[in-house]
C-alpha cells in the first residue's frame, strides 16, 4: 500500500498513526462522551434515584432499591454494550476526518 509522502501534509499531521486510530486521549474522551450521554438517557431513572434518596435520608437502600435497580440497569445497558462505545468512537474520527479535509481544501486553496 502506497502512502502520501507529499512533505507538506505530513508536516501539517500531527500524528503518525492512521486517522482511524485513537490516541489514549481520543479514547478517554469517547469513553466520557459516552458517560455523558448515557446519563442524559438515563436522567429519569437518576433523577428518580435521586429523589428517593432525599425523601428517605439513612433507609435510603432498603427503601430505594427499585429505583437504584432501575437506575443500574438503564446506565449498564448503555455503558457495557460495544455500540455506543463505538458510536462514540466513530464521532471522534469523523471529527478527525472532517479536520483533515478542511485542512487539505485550505492547502489547495493557496496553491
Amino acid at each position: 500500500m502506497e502512502q502520501n509522502k507529499d512533505p507538506q501534509m505530513i508536516s501539517k499531521h500531527s500524528s503518525r498513526l492512521p486517522i482511524w486510530v485513537l490516541s489514549p486521549r481520543e479514547e478517554q474522551q469517547a469513553r466520557k462522551n459516552l458517560k455523558t450521554a448515557t446519563y442524559e438517557k438515563c436522567a429519569n431513572f437518576v433523577q428518580a434515584m435521586a429523589d428517593c434518596a432525599k425523601a428517605n435520608g439513612m433507609k435510603v437502600f432498603p427503601t430505594c432499591d427499585k429505583q437504584r435497580d432501575e437506575m443500574k440497569s438503564c446506565l449498564l445497558f448503555y455503558q457495557t454494550d460495544a455500540k455506543y462505545l463505538d458510536d462514540e468512537r466513530d464521532k471522534i474520527i469523523l471529527e478527525k476526518i472532517n479536520k483533515l479535509e478542511e485542512l487539505c481544501q485550505k492547502q489547495n486553496s493557496t496553491k
